[in-house]
């Protein structure tokens, strides 16, 4: 069964080989090994930013508190994911975007 054409599998490993090859100049720089930040990054959001997350927040209380009991079960152990359903919505999800890939342009 083919289900990409062989434009995408040439685009896919000439990422991978460009990755690869990111990864091995990054890693042998001058044979120094590559140090840790001294801190970690502070990240300043704007006003408008705030505003927007709290509206988001407050627009919709159900998905705040099913994120949240989510969270929560996370943190105890509680939440199992049931692999067929991802495995079956990320195949229906590859499936429509490969459609729509394929419609002319």
């Amino acid at each position: 069964m083919k289900i990409s054409n062989p434009a995408d599998i040439k685009q896919s490993e000439l990422l991978r080989s460009t990755q690869a090859a990111a990864s091995r100049q990054a890693g042998s720089a001058g044979g120094a090994p590559i140090e840790k930040a001294s801190a970690p990054a502070s990240v300043q959001l704007s006003e408008t930013s705030r505003r927007l997350a709290a509206e988001t927040a407050a627009s919709d209380p159900i998905r705040s508190a099913k994120v949240a009991e989510i969270r929560k079960a996370i943190s105890e152990g509680r939440f199992h994911v049931n692999a067929d359903v991802v495995a079956d919505k990320m195949i229906a999800e590859a499936a429509e975007l490969l459609e729509t890939l394929s419609r002319p342009r």
